[in-house]
């Protein structure tokens, strides 16, 4: 009997061992599902996010490159690239300057092939997997051959270079910006500093100018002497003391 005890509970543990194993492998794959679907919609919802900011850029995150014209820029944002501006947002800050200028710029490309005569069939904004950028114009040709400038190879590359230098400029112009704005900032709390120092200042000299009495409460000498020194200082507005200024 005692035999067949044993061989029962052997096959009971097996048993139970067999069920705690699976179990375990059903709630890692429920947790790796509920990882893999909540990274999901946060890319999906930051997505959402993107298109409500910049409503005049039409986003292809699908692969391919789609071509954006004179009245509509379309930018081909890498699904690599969309993803990790999800989930790191100084990423993400940095991208987003980038695409703040998507459209000036391909209102100039279009004003300066307008300029020179020329043109496109299309042009090209990719962002691959690093947030690197790229511009390129397609089916470009001359409309005005007598012009002497009728290369679309020389004019292809006079365009990159001009919307490179463009962006530059912007950018330059922006950090000045910033650094104009926090110069302003810094003066602006030097001010205030020095406007509490002549307030600390003249109320010291109205003091000083006669006698005065102090008066101060508190629960114990310690708290008395702080509300004391408080209220002739001017540091703070103590509620456990007071003074009276008499000629």
């Amino acid at each position: 009997m005692a035999m067949e005890i044993t061989s029962n509970y052997s096959n009971y543990a097996a048993n139970y061992a067999d069920i705690v194993k699976k179990q375990d492998s059903k709630a890692a794959a429920e947790v790796k599902t509920s990882k893999s679907t909540n990274s999901k919609d946060k890319v999906e919802a930051y997505y959402e996010q993107l298109c409500k900011k910049f409503p005049q850029i039409n986003f292809n995150t699908n692969g391919g490159v789609l071509p954006s014209n004179s009245s509509r820029v379309t930018v081909n944002l890498s699904y690599d690239c969309l993803k990790k501006m999800a989930n790191d947002p100084e990423f993400a800050k940095e991208i987003e300057w980038n695409l703040s200028g998507e459209v000036a710029a391909n209102s100039m490309v279009y004003g300066w092939a307008q300029r020179d005569g020329v043109v496109l069939g299309g042009r090209t904004v990719t962002y691959d997997a690093n947030g690197n950028r790229q511009s390129s114009c397609g089916g470009m040709r001359t409309a005005n051959t007598g012009n002497g400038n009728n290369n679309t190879d020389k004019i292809q590359k006079k365009y990159k270079e001009e919307e490179e230098r463009l962006l530059k400029a912007r950018k330059k112009r922006e950090e000045k910006e910033k650094i104009a704005e926090k110069q302003a900032e810094k003066k602006a709390e030097e001010e205030k500093a020095a406007e509490r120092r002549a307030e600390r200042k003249e109320h010291m000299e109205k003091l000083m100018e006669g006698t005065y009495k102090v008066s101060a409460i508190g629960t114990d000498m310690k708290s008395v002497t702080q509300n004391i020194v408080e209220v002739v200082s001017g540091t703070s507005s103590s509620t456990g003391g007071s003074f009276d200024i008499k000629a």
